[in-house]
């Protein structure tokens, strides 16, 4: 910052924002380069450019400079928010700030209309207010209507309204430009900067060791009854059971600062660490940590002991909820779970617990709507992002989990990275998960439809699928590998009892798969998928699993057998589709890069399918026993503008299927592929 001053006239340039120390309050915005020049009818003596200088950072300072938080506030606007401050200055009574002193910036500062003042002491950081010293304090905002100044204990926000008359003169009060300025306020705070609620200010200690759970709380409670704002967790290490969020509170964490689950139950009001229901308007945001002390509700064999927290963040019939830019560490269980809530943003968060935690998903939209999940790294021992429709306690019915998106994120999971299920009691609707990475996990993208659910309307796109890569667990070092399952769909029933759901209109497009293991798309007999499609699909197998005496995965440990009609897990092929009524591949080629002998593998394999086109393929079989395609009892099936590899012996097998339901034709088998045989398909069911 840079300050001229002359006769009648000043300028000031301030080269970058400068940021609040301590605790941020909630003004206007400064932009990064501010220079203009105003004229004044007189400038007092004691407007030298060292007082302007010691004066202006209070502007300068208290403003955030972050233009996120304050979109409303740029260019003119943010000038004239200066222009004000500037003009109070030079219009105010110089008595209102003593001689040319560094003691002397301010010695009338009323906090209430008994105080008559406070004098200020550089030396040592302190401001006396009518004999009683703060220590650590300095000046905040100050604006027409109000002087703020900040100390050890807490913030003082002081009304120059509320002062006698000749205190007000003294600071050189205008009932008109303050008025003006209150409008002002309450039109930011209409649009997003709140007044803050200083953590420490109520209490909490941050020394790791103290249950800073109630502290926090009360700065919680009382800015939500003061209408909303910001409670503000400085730099430090608070130890905390439960947190209930209330109407209009945004929960900062401060860089440094760290939230740290208690490792007792008995800290905890319910089995979460935030908790929140039936609350409007609220957010978790900030640079800040979250960690959960997941290990010390598990066993040395990662088994759970219960009760535990979990999920870690439940949000219960909310509305307008943001998460973001948080760090969430070793969550006991669940992640974030917003059950029933409608308007949940979570953009940039990170989250990352042991992968051999049990049960810890990532983040589990639960009946809800409107949900966006964007920019954000999850690496969990559960599900990564999990769609869920459970019943609450007392509801007959689940509602449905519709308008979710995912985009931008990076996954790695020991279980799916994305997956819809098992708990699916009510419906599944238009769904999107776009512009993902996938790492390292089980099964890629993932349903498991078991209580009757209608699940319609989900696209996946312009995703990466690595299950190949074996995870490396960070506490023992040992590689772990699995049974892998880049894309699976299973719709079937979880008890005798239960109802049978539906999946239609899922749709697949520009996925690139790294895996050894399979894609596995099927239903039961009964009740055969509808309008199934992956165009401009990627496959490249790097290992040969084996295949006879597998079962598929079932999601849940109690669950009726499941039979060869619903069973085709011991399919040879890269990718198994079965029971469809209306499958469309697009552009697929499926790559054999597995190290050692082959073994016989079909690139695809369709059993009880209905409605199937094939549309650009490029691929072959593993091995030399079976064809490229295989089909068992398939119907209307139509393929056009293949290319099989060099080498491949048949293009299409069949099994139980006549021979008018295939339809061939601009096909390149030009390198002597035998275009259909009888016998070289897998058999599932003789």
């Amino acid at each position: 910052m840079s300050i001229r001053a002359s006769g009648r006239q000043f300028s000031i340039t301030i080269y970058q924002p400068l940021t609040l120390k301590d605790e941020p309050k909630n003004p206007v915005a400064v932009p990064q380069k501010l220079s203009r020049q105003w004229r004044a009818r007189s400038v007092p003596q004691w407007a030298t450019p060292k007082i302007i200088g010691r004066i202006l950072p209070v502007v300068a300072e208290s403003p955030r400079a972050d233009e996120r938080y304050h979109p409303y506030l740029k260019g003119e606007t943010a000038m004239n928010a200066v222009r004000i401050f500037v003009l109070f200055l030079v219009v105010a009574d110089a008595n209102a700030f003593g001689q040319q002193t560094d003691t002397a910036i301010a010695t009338v500062i009323p906090t209430n209309p008994a105080t008559t003042s406070i004098t200020s002491n550089a030396a040592n950081s302190s401001i006396t207010i009518d004999g009683t010293t703060y220590e650590e304090a300095r000046w905040g905002r100050v604006t027409p209507s109000t002087v703020t100044i900040f100390h050890k204990t807490g913030i003082a926000t002081l009304s120059l309204a509320k002062l006698p008359p000749e205190l007000q003169k003294q600071f050189g009060y205008d009932p008109q430009k303050a008025a003006a300025w209150q409008v002002a306020e309450r039109k930011a705070a209409a649009e997003g900067a709140y007044p803050v609620f200083g953590a420490a200010t109520y209490g909490a200690k941050g020394d790791g060791q103290t249950n800073d759970g109630p502290a926090i709380q009360k700065a919680i409670d009382a800015c939500t009854e003061a209408g909303g704002g910001v409670v503000w967790v400085p730099p430090g290490n608070f130890l905390t059971g439960t947190i209930v969020l209330k109407n209009n509170v945004t929960l900062r964490l401060s860089p440094g600062a760290t939230l740290w689950g208690s490792r007792q139950m008995a800290d905890y009001s319910t089995n979460h660490l935030i908790f929140a229901e039936n609350a409007e308007n609220i957010a978790i945001e900030g640079d800040g940590t979250i960690n959960g002390n997941g290990d010390a509700f598990w066993d040395p064999n990662f088994k759970a002991k219960e009760p535990r927290p979990s999920p870690l963040i439940e949000l219960i019939g909310c509305r307008n909820v943001h998460i973001r830019d948080v760090r969430i560490r070793n969550q006991p269980g669940w992640g974030i779970r917003p059950w029933q809530c409608d308007g949940v943003f979570i953009h940039g968060i990170s989250m990352i617990t042991d992968m051999r935690g049990p049960n810890t998903d990532g983040i589990d939209p639960d009946s809800s709507r409107n949900v966006f999940i964007s920019d954000s790294y999850i690496e969990t021992g559960d599900d990564a992002i999990c769609l869920k429709t459970d019943k609450r306690p007392g509801e007959s019915t689940a509602r449905p989990c519709e308008r979710v998106t995912v985009d931008n994120c990076i996954l790695i999971s020991a279980q799916s990275a994305i997956k819809l299920g098992t708990a699916s009691w009510g419906d599944f609707r238009d769904c999107t998960f776009g512009n993902c990475v996938i790492s390292g996990s089980h099964y890629g993208l993932a349903m498991y439809i078991k209580d009757g659910a209608l699940v319609e309307g989900i696209r996946f796109a312009n995703i990466t699928i690595d299950t190949s890569v074996a995870f490396k667990s960070r506490q023992t070092g040992r590689k772990e590998s699995w049974i892998e399952y880049p894309i699976f769909l299973d719709l079937e029933q979880r008890g005798d009892g239960s109802a049978l759901g539906r999946i239609r209109d899922v749709a697949f497009s520009d996925i690139s798969i790294r895996s050894k293991g399979r894609i596995l798309v099927g239903g039961p007999p009964d009740r055969p998928l509808e309008n199934v499609s992956l165009h401009n699909v990627l496959m490249r197998v790097t290992g040969f699993e084996p295949v006879e005496k597998q079962h598929k995965p079932r999601g849940v440990a109690r669950i009726r057998p499941s039979t060869p009609e619903t069973d085709y897990s011991p399919a040879p092929s890269a990718m198994i589709f079965d029971n469809i009524r209306g499958l469309d591949l697009r552009d697929i080629r499926v790559v054999w890069d597995t190290p050692g002998p082959a073994q016989d593998r079909h690139a695809i394999y369709a059993a009880r399918v209905e409605n199937f086109s094939i549309n650009g393929f490029a691929g072959g079989p593993a091995g030399t026993k079976l064809a490229a395609i295989g089909l068992e009892k398939a119907k209307h099936v139509f393929i056009t503008a293949a290319r099989p590899d060099p080498g491949t012996g048949v293009f299409v097998g069949v099994s139980g299927t006549a021979e008018q339901e295939v339809v061939l034709t601009g096909n390149d088998l030009s390198t002597g592929t035998k275009p259909v045989e009888v016998g070289a398909a897998y058999v599932h069911l003789p």
